[in-house]
C-alpha cells in the first residue's frame, strides 16, 4: 500500500473539496428525516414491540431486576434500553430512543466521509437516500440492532482513519470504544476490534493509539463476560452464536435459504413437524442444561461441515450472493401487519429495493472500473477490509439480506471514493463496471426467486 495515496488528494481534488456544503444544509437533511421517522413513530405507536425487539426489551428487564439468566442474546442494546426502563417508560419511548442511534449514524456518515476526503456533495446525496430508505427508517424506530451496528461500524472506521491521518490517544480511544460497543450488540463483528487497529497500525507504524484501542475495547467485553460469568457461570459474550452456526449448517438446511431454521420452524410449531429428524436433534439439545446447549448444537454443525464440506461451501457461496440481495425485512413486517398499514407494503417494498440498487449498483460500478491506483490507497484496504471483516461470519452460518444493513453505508463510502478517484484520474474501465453491475443485477433476480417461493 502507497502511503502517499492514501488519505491525501491531488491538489485539484482539494479545491473541489473546499467547496463546502453549508452546515445547514446537512441540518435540514437531518432534520427532515427525523420529521419522517417522528411521523411513522406515530403511525405504530399502538402496535407492541415483537420478536426480536421484544426480547432485546425483556433482557434490559432482566438485567435491571438483577436476575440470574443466562444470556441468549448480546448485550450491546439492552443495555443501553435500561435507563429508559428504569425511567418507566413504555414501548413508545423505547421507540423514539432510537433515533439517537440514527443521529449518530448521521453523524458518523459525514464525519467519515470527511475524514476520506469526499466531497460534501456526494456525503450529502447518500445521506439524503438512506434518510427516505424504509429499512432505514424502520430500524430508527425499532429497538433493534441495525441501527447501532451501522453507527458504530462507520464511528470505529472514522477513528481508524483519524489514527491513520494524525494518531491521537482520544481517537484510539473513540475506536477501542466503538468497536467495543459493536462487538456487545453484533459479537460476529468482534475481529473487526483487532482488524482494524491493526490497519490504523500497518498505515503509521506506530503501537500507542493500537494498543489503547484494543485494550479498551477488550475491557469493554471482558467486563461483559464476567458479568455472564457471575449471571450463568459462563465465560461468553452470549449462548446464541453456535446456535445460528448449526440453523445454517445441518443436513435439512436449506441451500440456499440458509436463514430458514433462524426464522422458521422453530421449537413447538406446527412447521416444525415438516422435519421430524431435525425436531428431533433440537429437542435432545433443548432438554440439555441451558448453558450446554450452545456449544452442543456448535459440535454438531462443526461434526457436519467436516461430514460435507462439499455442501458447506455450496452453502456459503449462496450465502455471500444471497446476502448482497435487496433488503424485505420492513416490507415482510408490514405484509403481517393490519390492513390499513399492509397496503403499504408494495410501496416500501420497491422503494427498499430502488434505494439498495441506486446504492450498491452506483458502488459495484465504481469499484469495480476504477484503476489500479484506488485498489493501492490505504482508505480503499480500510473500508472494503471492514466490509469483508463485518460480513465473513454471515457468509459461514447463515445469510440474509437484512444481515448486510451495516455495511451499506461504508460500501456506499467506498463506491463514492472509487467514483472520485476515476474523475480525477482520468481512468477507468467500464467493461469491469458493467460486468459488476450485472453480477449485481442476478443476485437480485436469483433472490427474488427464492423469497417468493417461500
Amino acid at each position: 500500500m502507497d502511503d502517499q495515496s492514501g488519505i491525501a488528494v491531488d491538489e485539484s481534488s482539494k479545491r473541489e473539496e473546499g467547496k463546502k456544503v453549508p452546515w445547514q444544509i446537512f441540518a435540514l437533511v437531518i432534520g427532515c428525516s427525523l420529521l419522517i421517522r417522528l411521523f411513522v413513530l406515530r403511525m405504530i405507536a399502538a402496535t407492541p414491540l415483537v420478536s426480536d425487539s421484544q426480547d432485546y426489551r425483556a433482557m434490559a428487564l432482566q438485567l435491571a431486576g438483577g436476575v440470574h439468566f443466562v444470556p441468549y442474546w448480546p448485550p450491546g442494546l439492552p443495555v443501553y434500553l435500561i435507563p429508559f426502563l428504569a425511567m418507566g417508560l413504555g414501548d413508545v419511548a423505547l421507540r423514539a430512543s432510537m433515533l439517537l442511534w440514527w443521529t449518530l449514524f448521521c453523524w458518523a456518515l459525514v464525519r467519515l466521509g470527511r475524514d476520506l476526503g469526499l466531497k460534501d456533495r456526494a456525503i450529502l446525496l447518500i445521506l439524503a437516500i438512506f434518510s427516505i430508505t424504509p429499512a432505514h427508517v424502520h430500524f430508527s424506530v425499532e429497538p433493534m440492532t441495525q441501527i447501532p451496528s451501522a453507527a458504530l461500524l462507520l464511528l470505529a472506521v472514522s477513528a481508524t482513519v483519524r489514527c491513520w491521518k494524525d494518531p491521537d490517544w482520544r481517537e484510539a480511544a473513540l475506536l477501542g470504544g466503538a468497536a467495543g460497543w459493536l462487538a456487545l450488540v453484533r459479537p460476529s463483528a468482534l475481529p473487526l476490534l483487532i482488524a482494524l487497529p491493526a490497519l490504523a497500525y500497518f498505515g503509521r507504524r506506530r503501537l500507542r493509539e493500537p494498543v489503547i484501542a484494543v485494550a479498551l475495547g477488550g475491557m469493554m467485553i471482558l467486563a461483559w463476560v464476567g458479568k455472564v460469568h457471575q449471571l450463568s457461570g459462563q465465560w461468553k459474550i452470549n449462548n446464541s452464536n453456535g446456535v445460528n452456526l448449526y440453523y445454517g449448517n445441518n443436513p435439512w438446511t436449506p441451500l440456499y435459504r440458509t436463514w430458514y431454521f433462524g426464522s422458521h420452524a422453530k421449537p413447538e410449531s406446527e412447521e416444525i413437524h415438516r422435519f421430524p429428524e431435525y425436531e428431533k436433534v433440537v429437542k435432545e439439545v433443548f432438554d440439555l442444561p441451558e448453558t450446554e446447549r450452545g456449544e452442543a448444537f456448535q459440535k454438531r454443525a462443526v461434526d457436519y461441515v467436516l461430514q460435507r464440506p462439499d455442501l458447506f461451501l455450496l452453502r456459503s457461496v449462496n450465502r455471500v450472493r444471497c446476502f448482497w440481495g435487496f433488503d424485505i425485512f420492513t416490507a415482510a413486517h408490514l405484509r403481517q401487519a393490519r390492513p390499513s398499514v399492509r397496503r403499504w407494503f408494495p410501496v416500501v417494498l420497491v422503494l427498499d429495493a430502488a434505494c439498495y440498487l441506486v446504492v450498491a449498483g452506483f458502488a459495484f460500478f465504481w469499484i469495480a472500473a476504477a484503476p489500479g491506483a484506488f485498489c493501492r490507497r490505504w482508505e480503499t484496504w480500510l473500508l472494503a477490509g471492514a466490509v469483508l471483516f463485518y460480513a465473513f461470519p454471515y457468509w459461514m452460518s447463515m445469510s440474509h439480506p437484512t444481515y448486510h444493513f451495516p455495511v451499506i453505508a461504508p460500501l456506499a463510502l467506498l463506491g463514492a471514493l472509487a467514483y472520485q478517484v476515476v474523475c480525477s484520474s482520468g481512468e477507468r474501465n467500464s467493461a469491469r463496471g458493467r460486468t459488476a453491475l450485472a453480477v449485481l443485477l442476478l443476485i437480485q433476480a436469483e433472490w427474488v426467486f427464492f423469497f417468493t417461493r417461500t
